[in-house]
């Protein structure tokens, strides 16, 4: 199993160790070999789109649209019609002396245009079935690619776990060796080993943290955590923001829009399909009667149709039509949602990236530079080792403050792209090795 590549080059925690093994040992188990090639962005958006389960069944439901349009293409059948007359009678007509028997058949034919509307309303459901199965894609596959930046978070959040375990470890290892040549002071040694005991805590947190994210990023196309080796990529902000009008002209190409105009194309081909049913059909038959004994028959054939009606089907057409109007309406609201949810992700993806830039440009420097500095007084025994621990603790709260922010960019930056480009191309290239 490859380990990844941003681990600091010093000894790796036994705790590690461990929790990498156990990692493996799943990998190994698991139904699917795991690749040796780490993970990347794009591979994970690839699995989502072929394995995910919710994908799957999606499919099904838009072949079987397609089928409901090849049934509305269907002429009504025709149909066979036997009946008997004077038999089993009294009289003249006991038994079957008189009996009379008709052998007809009928064909209804279809006017104002029922069939061809009937094919239009199964095509615009096939339609919406399969804009339907993009809106799906889309919100899977920007789940996928959350889960992808929450494990690169979590497996940065566990390497930086790493370095202050060691160096507590360290310290404490040479604070036990002081005390022993009386150099030191049990308080010392005492707040050393405390300092272990909570970067132990920490890095476990870190640990399970991530075998969580790993867990979560394997479901994402319905795998387990055991077919990841590795990820590629880290987090790092570019210099300078994306344009934001390119982004915000890329929302009128949304599936959820596609969607609505599928709905609205569907609904117009019910209305014109309920208006068509209001024009009557005609029934032509036509058979063989069979008179008495049998020895005469004569042709018999008939036509049939609807008497029309001040009313007829004006309720199915009314509810066709309100439901159209709603639907028109409908876009509105969908573009409504669509603009307020990218100028949140927009603005949490500026903040976001001033607080990056303020952290890495102003604050990470200064405070490595008062790390260092107490690292020297220390070292020439000017300050206890409190003050080291300290300067230590607040040199790793930046670095997390500024991951946090990094991580929140990205996220951010996920949800744009789910709005704009569900390909995720700057996602992608924000984790490019």
């Amino acid at each position: 199993m490859r380990l990844f590549a941003c681990f600091p080059s010093s000894p790796v925690p036994l705790s590690l160790i461990v929790f990498l093994t156990l990692l493996g040992a799943r990998g190994m188990s698991a139904a699917d070999a795991p690749t040796a090639a780490p993970l990347t962005l794009p591979q994970t958006l690839a699995l989502t789109a072929e394995r995910h389960p919710a994908l799957a069944a999606q499919a099904f439901a838009e072949r079987a649209a397609a089928g409901l349009v090849e049934q509305a293409a269907a002429r009504p059948p025709p149909t066979l019609e036997a009946s008997l007359e004077n038999v089993l009678g009294t009289g003249r007509v006991q038994g079957v002396r008189s009996l009379e028997a008709t052998v007809q058949a009928s064909q209804t034919f279809e006017r104002g245009g029922k069939r061809e509307k009937r094919v239009a309303v199964a095509t615009r459901e096939r339609d919406i079935a399969a804009q339907e199965f993009a809106v799906r894609r889309t919100e899977l596959l920007a789940a996928s690619a959350t889960a992808y930046l929450s494990a690169v978070a979590a497996h940065q959040r566990l390497a930086l776990a790493v370095e202050p375990l060691e160096l507590a470890r360290a310290t404490l290892a040479a604070l036990d060796t002081r005390a022993r040549s009386g150099a030191a002071s049990t308080i010392e040694t005492s707040r050393a080993r405390a300092a272990v005991i909570a970067a132990e805590a920490d890095h476990a947190r870190a640990a399970a943290a991530f075998a969580a994210a790993t867990t979560a990023l394997a479901a994402t196309w319905g795998g387990d955590s055991g077919e990841i080796t590795s990820l590629t990529g880290s987090l790092r902000l570019p210099d300078t923001l994306p344009a934001e009008a390119p982004l915000r002209a890329a929302l009128a190409a949304h599936p959820r829009l596609a969607l609505q105009s599928a709905i609205i194309a569907s609904r117009r081909a019910s209305l014109a399909f309920a208006q068509a049913q209001a024009t009557g059909d005609v029934t032509a038959s036509g058979g063989i009667r069979f008179l008495r004994d049998g020895t005469d028959a004569a042709f018999v054939a008939g036509l049939s149709m609807p008497l029309p009606t001040k009313h007829q089907n004006q309720g199915n057409i009314r509810a066709a039509r309100e439901t159209l109007a709603g639907a028109e309406q409908s876009v509105r609201a969908v573009e409504a949602e669509l603009r307020t949810a990218f100028a949140l992700a927009w603005q949490d993806l500026t903040a976001a990236h001033a607080l990056a830039g303020q952290l890495r440009r102003s604050a990470l420097p200064a405070t490595e530079e008062a790390h260092a500095a107490v690292r020297r007084a220390y070292a020439e025994g000017s300050l206890p080792l409190v003050d080291v621990l300290d300067a230590r603790r607040a040199l790793i709260g930046v670095r997390r403050e500024l991951l946090d922010a990094e991580v929140a960019y990205a996220l951010a930056l996920v949800r744009l792209e789910a709005l704009t480009a569900p390909t995720f191309p700057l996602t992608t290239a924000l984790l490019a090795p």
